[in-house]
């Protein structure tokens, strides 16, 4: 038997350790809003609030915490933050369709349209075969600009005109690899969500941008045209250059590894 001073010293690591690693979880309180405002294209100011764990979010894969980034005029899209466990959201199923409409953008938008085209053809209702046209609108005004999938190569914390993937090393593991794309639309216009996999692979990061899920519309202004047309336009930029922010502030240093 370990004399007492042992097992006690024992127990403090075991509790130091686990409370470090508890503390090493990113927390909500780590965003701060003018670098978003200022990734996203939006005069500001932002409003970072955390949220329950709805039902929507847990769409998502599996919540540790939620948040949402809102405009006290409404005019910035309901922006959702959600750190989830790894794995949860891209899992093998989410990314092989994933990596697949990444590598042939004009295949996966064609692919959707017909889909979208498909419903509309066959619905019965005027305001539902509208409402499918809309969509079909907005799509393509999305696929002028850019694919509708974008894989995210790291360091995910960065600009990624200013910092380059780093080269592969021959014989080790491929680095986690993120991606942006569109998850749908409503009237608000495209909806996308970025999924990056954190330093340590315990986490995701996803940010979920542009036209709201759940029905809300944002109030253009003025100060915030430039924000709307780009959101509207290239939705993937968009919520792409709002997750490297975020992903920078709740990673730090560790988003250069």
């Amino acid at each position: 038997m370990r004399p007492p001073i042992v097992r006690l010293a024992a127990a403090a690591l075991v509790l130091g350790l686990t409370s470090d690693r508890a503390a090493a979880q990113p927390q909500v309180a780590h965003l701060s809003p003018a670098p978003i405002a200022a990734a996203a294209g939006h005069p500001g100011p932002l409003i970072i609030e955390k949220e329950a764990t709805s039902e929507l979010s847990k769409g998502f894969g599996t919540p540790h915490w939620a948040a949402g980034i809102t405009s006290a005029d409404e005019s910035f899209g309901h922006v959702a933050v959600l750190l989830v466990d790894h794995g949860s959201f891209l899992s093998p199923r989410m990314v092989e369709p994933l990596r697949a409409a990444a590598a042939n953008p004009p295949a996966a938008a064609a692919a959707i349209r017909a889909d979208l085209q498909g419903q509309r053809e066959r619905a019965t209702l005027e305001a539902d075969r509208r409402r499918l046209g809309e969509q079909i609108a907005e799509l393509d005004a999305v696929v002028a600009h850019g694919p509708l999938t974008r894989r995210i190569d790291p360091p995910f914390g960065s600009s990624p005109a200013a910092t380059p993937a780093p080269a592969a090393t021959p014989g080790a593991a491929a680095a986690p690899v993120g991606y942006v794309t569109l998850l749908g639309f409503s009237a608000a216009g495209a909806t996308c969500v970025a999924a990056l996999p954190s330093p340590d692979q315990r986490y995701e990061l996803l940010v979920v941008a542009g036209g709201s899920l759940e029905g809300d519309e944002r109030k253009p202004n003025p100060a915030s045209a430039a924000y709307e047309q780009r959101l509207r336009e290239h939705p993937l930029d968009v919520t792409e250059a709002i997750a490297r922010v975020v992903y920078g502030q709740l990673f730090g240093a560790a988003t250069a590894r």
